[in-house]
């Protein structure tokens, strides 16, 4: 018997030699006709899986479910018939005359091809990262519809190849446990099966909660005894966030903010009462950004919501008129006026909050924008009087009952400030408060804690020209031995000369990114160019991972609720990197066919 027939079964020998006998030719030998046949109808089963991984790919790109409420609907298997009536012969012919046993349309075959589509993503960017000198580990926790804790895991890595920062999403991991070991463990497993060396990791990126950031028991702290150098970083998102909800100290501001979303809610639930207000977008705990346009709007439509109030509070049931009543009372109230303030610095923090969600943002950025926002602040603190006229001049315009609440001279229950004049009660009780709450927040947040990272950031000509040489080669030494760069030390005279013959300004220095002195570092400073790539993988934010739960919310709904892991994971990570699979689809398509084929099929594929 010929060799390539004892890898088949009886029923795949028979049916190559029908193939053969179809195509026999006397001319040529025996062997060599079988081997053709046999060769051909490779071919043609590969056509065949290959349109049926093309499928796949489309509903996974596309979040489309793959399955209906039966077997046999569902948008998998209504593109497979829209491909054979549009003229995949190869397609027809395998669903007409092909094995009901072996038509690879199962559930089965749909989960095998998808998880190796998301495990074929995973290893191209496992690549890339172990290329790369330096990464970072985010990562960050959401329940799934079904109620599942999803641990979400990516890296931020420099590539050097592109001359960019990158950030990349590489999957869920269900979690069994909400403690920190149990995190700590699956963060490790995963990155351990990633292939990933843990002398490279340089940063943790999490958000604040003591199972993340704690000191003695939190993930970070268990993580740090492999991954040695890896610095726990709080995402300056949440950080930012924090120093806003820090203001609910004050009571102006809390019952303020509370108000805010009372009304909201009260106008949206019903369809009757939005058409007496324009529409006004409910706040969103986790996308701040649009907490801040929601209380924009608000401010910016302040009349028409109070005078609806007014009109739902005679018109309507009773309930209505009830709510309505009281939320008038509260909104006309003289300390609603800080509505406007909030409006104001809200204004001021979402372009910010926007700016921290970019990829590229690096600690350097990050630590400029906020120190812009606190400069600026300290700026109105410091002519608050100016600020104050602005602000009760624009209440009074919103407000025609605004006015100065009686003051008596032994008054426990509220602020009590000596004040001559209601613009002087106002800006002692309330701006004045308002403006240190934000400075001092700010400046607690986003303390440089972490020294031996924002170290590095003394590299930049805008900070090492202003100190002595002999001052910046002591901020040098104390990342050196951290991160084992002793060899950078060579480099610090001669990288200092050098930008100090070029003779730029202040302002031209500030405007110098970290990406381009990797740039300038190239071909003669390979210790300066690793440090700055260090510095690069060093996380700022963790939204790149918050962004995989929005695709969670896609991939898995109420009606995919059963959905298991490795599908939901390989979905997801066919969603994030839509682009990367679609850009390179046909290899891509070519290498999951490849790896399908290895395993022994009912159909020859090899």
């Amino acid at each position: 018997m010929h060799e390539f027939a004892k890898s088949h079964t009886s029923s795949q020998w028979h049916k190559s030699a029908a193939t053969a006998a179809k195509c026999f030719d006397e001319n040529l030998p025996v062997d060599v006709q079988l081997i053709s046949a046999h060769n051909s109808e490779i071919e043609a089963n590969k056509k065949i899986l290959a349109s049926i991984i093309s499928t796949v790919i489309f509903c996974g790109t596309h979040d489309l479910p793959l399955r209906g409420k039966e077997l046999h609907e569902g948008v998998f298997q209504d593109l497979i018939k829209l491909k054979i009536e549009v003229g995949d012969q190869n397609l027809k012919t395998h669903m007409e005359n092909g094995p009901k046993n072996a038509t690879y349309l199962s559930p089965q075959i749909q989960n095998e091809i998808i998880d190796l589509c998301g495990e074929v993503i995973r290893e191209d960017i496992s690549m890339d990262i172990r290329k790369a000198c330096a990464y970072s580990i985010l990562a960050d926790e959401s329940s799934d519809i079904s109620g599942k804790e999803q641990l979400s895991i990516g890296v931020r890595f420099f590539d050097e190849e592109l001359m960019m920062i990158r950030e990349e999403f590489l999957g869920f991991v269900e979690l069994s446990a909400m403690d920190a070991i149990s995190i700590a463990s699956a963060i490790d497993n995963f990155l351990a099966n990633a292939g990933l060396d843990p002398e490279k990791c340089v940063g943790q990126g999490y958000d604040g909660c003591s199972t993340m950031a704690g000191k003695d028991g939190g993930v970070q702290k268990i993580l740090r005894e492999k991954y040695m150098r890896g610095l726990y970083f709080h995402c300056a998102s949440h950080k930012l966030n924090l120093v806003v909800n820090d203001l609910n100290q004050l009571a102006m501001i809390r019952n303020t903010v509370a108000t805010i979303k009372e009304i909201i809610r009260f106008f949206r639930e019903s369809p009757l009462r939005r058409k007496f207000v324009p529409n006004v977008p409910m706040f969103c705990e986790t996308r701040w950004s649009q907490k801040y346009r929601s209380i924009a709007i608000f401010r910016e439509h302040y009349v028409e919501i109070v005078a609806a109030l007014k009109t739902l509070s005679t018109d309507g049931n009773a309930a209505t008129r009830k709510a309505a009543f009281q939320m008038h009372c509260a909104a006309s109230n003289s300390e609603f006026i800080s509505v406007c303030l909030i409006a104001k610095y809200s204004a001021l923090l979402q372009p910010v909050v926007n700016v921290l969600q970019s990829k590229s943002l690096d600690l350097l950025q990050c630590m400029n924008h906020v120190k812009r926002i606190t400069d600026l602040l300290k700026t109105h603190r410091e002519n608050v009087s100016a600020e104050s006229v602005y602000i009760l001049k624009e209440a009074e315009d919103i407000n025609t009952d605004f006015k100065m609440p009686r003051v008596t001279n032994r008054q426990t229950l509220r602020a009590n400030p000596p004040a001559a004049s209601g613009t002087e009660y106002w800006t002692r009780s309330f701006i004045i408060p308002y403006l240190d709450s934000l400075i001092m927040s700010l400046g607690q947040r986003f303390s440089n804690e972490n020294l031996p990272a924002y170290e590095l950031l003394s590299l930049h000509p805008s900070i090492f020209l202003s100190l002595s040489f002999a001052e910046f080669l002591k901020k040098v030494k104390v990342f050196c031995d951290y991160y084992n760069l002793n060899e950078i030390l060579a480099e610090m005279e001669l990288w200092y000369n050098l930008w100090k013959e070029k003779k730029k300004s202040d302002s031209e220095l500030k405007e110098i990114e970290l990406v381009e002195l990797v740039k300038e570092a190239q071909s003669f400073y390979p210790g300066i160019k690793k440090a700055l790539q260090i510095s690069l993988a060093q996380p700022c934010t963790t939204c790149t991972i918050e962004r995989s739960f929005s695709t969670l919310r896609r991939v898995k709904t109420w009606l995919r609720s059963t959905m298991l892991e490795n599908r939901l994971v390989g979905l997801c990570m066919m969603s994030v990197h839509r682009k990367r699979v679609l850009n390179a689809k046909d290899e891509f398509e070519k290498e999951i066919l490849s790896r399908f084929s290895k395993n022994c099929r009912k159909l020859m594929l090899k």
